[in-house]
């Protein structure tokens, strides 16, 4: 009995000294050990991270996902609410793509250097933008992502600490500024920053691997998670950090030769003839497009599922236009995101799908399709099959394992969507993925005879000049 009370003690002034800190001593702590970051008024960040989000988008093969890394370089100036964001995204196959944006006194614009998707164009992101890119930048400094807990004046009334004896940690809950509930994980010892929870739709962040650089300690590791994933969505690694007076003016400017500035889509979707019982699909941004053959009482579509509000519009389109006709097949190209979105709308109607061995696994294996798949009337379509003279090619390359085009020989129209990337300004990119160039080899060693290019993104009228440029271009 003696024993027992003595291990009973003896486990009580192990936690004791934890809890008998208070709450307001553990934060008070806290705000000394990271006082002098407070007077951090403007940083500037650099980082790589491995992208975890396109091993269910634009994976090269579904059964061995791969991750894609970014580069990015990041100026805040906090006061001012100044910010240059460069962000340089390594698709496989060799696609980059390089974009940047940024917020001045006056304005807050996205444009690309590489001039892959929108070429010279510009984005107007709003004078808010800073206010929502700033949170998630912080959060990839852990000194930085602490910031509301160190400003928190109402510690008795917003914070609750909890001791974790077993982890030798605290469970900090803040209720911040915005009634929003953050939770933060503090190793009891050091101090560090272990985790950060935002809540739902927040994300969850996890911090290692503590270095100095530059005079300041934090975590070179961070981990992010996001949509209740398993694994990490983004692994982020900070190479650089360091305090600046101020970013540099050129990055807050518009580099020369870039504009106008695009508005966004009027969302009212036109179909447009542009031969003999072929029509193309689109609104006045160009951003989706599609095709659509008319084969006696039947329709055919290409490219008409990115999204599912992007398929019921265009069905109801069609179904206007044509009311005596009947849609009955839908072509899928490959099965990244951007293909299948919305293959559901059209299975709703009973539509078959048209696709290659590959991609109708594919469509199969993805996760939101698994309770309505056995609804899925799948047509196998094989390499160089013609049907209603419209002919399939089934190509393997670098972007996807399995990837599908047609060409409508009587036409003289091709319509492709991952072989080329054309902004709606025929811009050519910088740097050209070596796919592309496979591409318009392989319709050249065919004898494909084209007059238009309709592109299911961006473009819907790449001329033979703009692809012959494309393939002069750098890899």
């Amino acid at each position: 009995m003696y024993l027992r009370f003595s291990l009973i003690v003896l486990m009580v002034w192990f936690v004791q000294p934890a809890y008998a800190k208070g709450t307001e001593a553990v934060i008070n702590e806290i705000k000394a050990k990271y006082q002098n970051t407070l007077s951090i008024d403007a940083f500037s960040l650099r980082y790589h991270f491995l992208n975890n989000v396109y091993r269910s988008q634009n994976y090269w093969d579904m059964q061995t996902p791969n991750r894609h890394m970014s580069i990015r370089s990041i100026d805040v100036d906090m006061v001012n609410k100044h910010f240059y964001d460069n962000d340089i995204l390594y698709f496989a196959g060799g696609r980059l793509y390089d974009r940047v944006q940024f917020q001045n006194d006056t304005h807050s614009y996205f444009y690309e250097k590489n001039a892959s998707t929108i070429g010279k164009g510009v984005i107007s992101r709003g004078m808010d933008n800073f206010d929502r890119a700033l949170p998630y930048t912080l959060s990839n400094v852990d000194f930085l992502a602490i910031r509301p807990l160190l400003r928190e004046s109402e510690i008795k009334k917003h914070v609750k600490v909890t001791y974790n004896n077993e982890a030798n940690t605290f469970l900090i809950t803040h209720q911040n500024a915005n009634q929003k509930t953050i939770k933060y994980v503090f190793d009891a010892t050091t101090l560090r920053l272990k985790s950060l929870d935002q809540g739902e739709g927040g994300g969850r962040f996890e911090y290692n691997n503590v270095q100095t650089i530059n005079g300041y300690t934090l975590a070179t590791e961070v981990n992010k998670y996001y949509t209740g994933d398993s694994s990490p969505t983004y692994i982020s690694f900070n190479a650089d950090f360091y305090v600046i007076d101020k970013i540099d003016s050129d990055k807050l400017t518009l580099p020369a030769g870039y504009g106008p500035i695009i508005k966004a889509g009027d969302g009212v979707r036109q179909a447009t003839k542009i031969a003999e019982n072929l029509y193309v699909v689109t609104d006045s941004s160009a951003r989706h497009n599609s095709v659509f053959q008319v084969n006696g009482d039947e329709i055919t579509l290409f490219g008409a599922s990115p999204s599912e509000r992007v398929a019921r519009q265009t069905l109801n389109l069609i179904k206007q236009q044509f009311p005596t006709k009947r849609i009955t097949s839908a072509f899928i190209t490959h099965p990244h995101l951007g293909q299948i979105r919305g293959v559901k709308v059209l299975v709703e109607q009973g539509i078959e799908i048209l696709a290659d061995a590959y991609s109708i696994s594919a469509i199969k294996a993805y996760g939101p399709f698994a309770q309505h798949i056995e609804k899925f009337k799948f047509k196998q379509i094989e390499h160089e099959q013609v049907i209603q003279g419209a002919q399939f090619y089934i190509l393997e390359n670098m972007s996807a394992k399995r990837q599908g085009f047609v060409y409508f020989k009587d036409a003289q129209i091709i319509f492709q969507s991952g072989f080329m990337h054309i902004p709606y300004d025929n811009t050519i990119a910088t740097v050209v993925p070596n796919y592309t160039r496979a591409f318009i080899r392989f319709i050249r060693e065919e004898g494909l005879v084209f007059k238009r290019i309709v592109g299911n993104f961006n473009n819907n009228n790449i001329s033979v000049e703009v692809v012959d440029k494309t393939y002069e271009a750098k890899m």
